[in-house]
């Protein structure tokens, strides 16, 4: 089989791999329409330019560009995730590899391919951003008792109140089931019921009334509240429980 076209298609007609190829002192000497797109910069406009460029000031600072080529040089190939500077000085975050092409006795070259993967981590920052303030919200909450559950009623969550409100000498450990807590609450056939209806029927309960028997045999009455969190199909849920002591 005669692969020598094989680059030369993928170069051409390639729309998510941007291509650049590059001497070994890293200056560039042809890009692809699939990089001019993505990125602004015409194949004649950048042709000849040094792809650190393509780096922030930062990065171009602190030697990055300098140690990607001596690591493709010294091993044949480098990959990174980093962020590109765009034409118009935006920056977008990619992912890819620069591969060194050893020619012999002719020059030797080094291909860079590589593609925008911002949306990915724009959404990976989001969601542990987003986990960490969810887990302060709910440390931060010391006027009630609050639980997540997964869908399988296990236990994903618990704030400092609700280790007091049930007399807990330890936290549960993640995994464990409302049942593991062995409080009489937790028991509570209604209790169950009413859990359980949260998660098949994803409705929401808001203030209904139970009555907590503590470890010394006080009674005291609280208030429920459920919230389903996650609703779309394609993620988990998790259910939210918040439960508050009401005034005797």
């Amino acid at each position: 089989m005669d692969t020598s076209d094989f680059f030369l298609s993928l170069f051409n007609n390639a729309q998510n791999n941007c291509i650049l190829i590059m001497n070994t002192e890293g200056d560039i000497l042809e890009v692809n329409r699939a990089f001019s797109e993505e990125f602004g910069y015409l194949n004649d406009e950048i042709k000849g330019k040094n792809f650190s460029i393509l780096f922030t000031a930062h990065e171009q600072k602190a030697g990055k560009p300098v140690a990607e080529l001596q690591r493709v040089k010294s091993t044949g190939v480098a990959t990174d995730d980093n962020y590109m500077v765009n034409k118009d000085g935006t920056l977008t975050w990619v992912s890819g590899e620069s591969i060194f092409v050893n020619r012999h006795n002719e020059q030797d070259y080094i291909i860079k391919i590589f593609q925008n993967i911002h949306t990915q981590k724009q959404l990976e920052h989001f969601l542990i951003e987003s986990s960490e303030f969810f887990e302060n919200i709910i440390e931060s909450i010391k006027g009630a008792a609050v639980l997540v559950l997964d869908s399988m009623m296990r236990i994903l969550k618990v704030n400092t109140a609700f280790i007091k409100m049930f007399e807990l000498d330890t936290p549960p450990q993640e995994g464990n089931r409302l049942t593991d807590l062995n409080h009489s609450f937790w028991m509570n056939d209604d209790m169950k019921k009413e859990i359980r209806n949260v998660i098949v029927t994803n409705t929401s309960v808001k203030g209904k009334k139970f009555e907590l028997t503590t470890r010394s045999g006080q009674q005291k009455e609280v208030a429920l509240y459920t919230k389903i969190m996650h609703e779309e199909p394609t993620l988990e849920r998790k259910i939210l429980v918040v439960i508050k002591e009401l005034p005797s």
